[in-house]
């Protein structure tokens, strides 16, 4: 398998590490700025995107609640999304507190937010000073995905259209097969086409 990655040109600090690793891997590199997303692999046929989160930044994130915009943003637009957490434990326990009262936000409210995500994204972590973990962690998940070998996800690769997708895989109880027939009979084509739609017209 032939894969490129592009990394967004504002990954600054990690541009110069992630080149170099994923060239010694065999990957073709572009920089530029990509407008969802920080790193992007690509077979030409499909592609997985990743937004890539120091602990500090993820944290900083969730009280600005822009992680999940940039979480649905990716859902939307790529089949296979993932948010990439890079940190050591000892980090990590800076930036949480069982008390709010002296840090920035509690262990519970960071947890909540990656099950929050898992929602429509996938969140993957890796606790580990170094940076080529991760980079090797995006690599092997945008391999297994282009593979049709997902790991973290249970269900098949998710539709194109973002309502089946919000219908189907996150509606407790509503298989691919109604998702379907609910998309084609209210003619749902956006996330926005579902958040119009009426109790009435659904039933």
């Amino acid at each position: 398998m032939t894969l490129t990655v592009t990394i967004d040109s504002r990954e600054t600090n990690r541009i110069k590490s992630a080149t170099k690793y994923y060239e010694e891997q065999g990957l073709t590199v572009n920089v530029e700025e990509l407008p969802i997303g920080d790193y992007i692999f690509t077979d030409g046929k499909e592609s997985v995107v990743f937004e890539f989160k120091l602990i500090s930044d993820f944290v900083s994130s969730i009280q600005s609640n822009r992680v999940f915009n940039q979480s649905i943003n990716m859902a939307e637009n790529y089949d296979y999304a993932f948010v990439m957490i890079h940190g050591d434990l000892a980090t990590r326990s800076k930036c949480l507190a069982m008390s709010r009262n002296y840090q920035q936000i509690t262990v519970y409210q960071y947890l909540g937010a990656i099950a929050s995500l898992n929602r429509y994204v996938t969140v993957l972590q890796c606790y580990s000073p170094y940076l080529n973990e991760s980079y090797y962690t995006m690599l092997t998940q945008a391999k297994k995905c282009l593979k049709n070998k997902p790991i973290v996800k249970k269900f098949p690769k998710k539709h194109k259209n973002p309502a089946f997708n919000w219908l189907c895989y996150c509606i407790y109880g509503i298989n691919a097969k109604t998702a379907q027939k609910i998309v084609q009979e209210c003619n749902l084509h956006t996330k926005k086409d579902l958040d119009n739609l009426t109790l009435t017209r659904l039933t």
